[in-house]
């Protein structure tokens, strides 16, 4: 079993600094997808394909976060505290796992070189262990945007 997490913040932020803050989640989510596999792809690593249970994963996550306006990989108090509760949650089984949080990025490019810019998030978005990800975005009531990233392997 193997189990990554690693979480990044960005300097404060205004909702008038953040131009996601009307885009849908969906697009934002797609987007950080495609540019995590641009970076895969320019360190030659097989490109990961989008997992709809990871999705789902990704974005309670996210929406756990902006609700609790606070940027974690575990949430005591919430109906899914930790990646695993998430993961179970969203009925993926698992061979391997990790995942990846930030707060405060304007976009999803920034969001993707603030990660690559982290040890753990890079080891997370390179791992050549993991061969699915799911992407989720949300927004706080302050227009504050949160990130997150599931990656995985499944059981085979």
């Amino acid at each position: 079993m193997l189990v990554c997490v690693a979480a990044c913040l960005s300097s404060a932020h205004t909702a008038a600094q953040a131009p996601n803050a009307a885009v849908p989640s969906s697009r934002v989510a797609a987007d950080v997808i495609a540019l995590t596999n641009a970076e895969r792809t320019h360190h030659r690593r097989v490109v990961l394909r989008a997992n709809r249970r990871l999705m789902r994963a990704a974005q309670l996550q996210a929406d756990q976060m902006a609700r609790a306006r606070h940027m974690a990989h575990v949430l005591p108090g919430t109906r899914y505290p930790s990646t695993l509760d998430r993961i179970a949650a969203a009925d993926y089984r698992w061979n391997s796992v990790g995942e990846n949080v930030a707060f405060g990025q304007p976009n999803a490019a920034r969001v993707l070189d603030s990660w690559m810019h982290s040890r753990g998030h890079r080891a997370n978005i390179l791992n050549a262990n993991f061969t699915e990800m799911g992407a989720g975005y949300a927004v706080d009531r302050s227009g504050r945007p949160y990130y997150v990233q599931v990656f995985g392997r499944p059981q085979s």
